[in-house]
């Protein structure tokens, strides 16, 4: 595969992800108005360890990693390219994975749900990601 369509390849996957983080979370907040109660439940959950604000900031940052990783797959050298999909790949899993398996630590079950889909989704692809850029070796250097 050619440098460029390497680079693409990863293009892609973080489009791929950011779009199931995307449709993930406004499933979210159609379901906050199937389900009224969920909305005290999540502003209780967002307000109970601190400032809100925080948290959203924290998803803002947390965003743009991917939106950079996105960004530097195309346009930076081969070895910063290389890294930040590393780097941002192995985050996202981790993030996801903390998410998904938060009720664990409440003594429940990660919910069967939609939002429970796309967050396997999301670790598989970030995964995927993390795999393709340590295999991803410099065109230019190998031959």
């Amino acid at each position: 595969m050619s440098d460029r369509d390497q680079r693409l390849t990863f293009v892609i996957l973080w489009v791929f992800a950011l779009m199931i983080y995307i449709y993930g979370d406004i499933g979210m907040i159609f379901s906050l108005f199937a389900h009224p109660d969920q909305m005290e439940k999540l502003r209780v959950g967002l307000t109970g360890g601190g400032n809100a604000d925080l948290y959203f900031l924290a998803g803002a940052v947390l965003m743009e990693i991917a939106f950079l990783a996105m960004l530097l797959s195309w346009l930076a050298r081969h070895a910063v390219a290389r890294w930040m999909n590393i780097g941002a790949g192995i985050l996202f899993t981790f993030v996801m994975g903390v998410l998904l398996l938060a009720p664990l630590a409440r003594g429940q079950l990660p919910p069967l749900n939609y939002y429970s889909f796309c967050a396997v989704v999301e670790i598989v692809t970030t995964i995927a990601i993390a795999w393709r850029a340590w295999r991803w070796r410099d065109v230019a250097q190998a031959g």
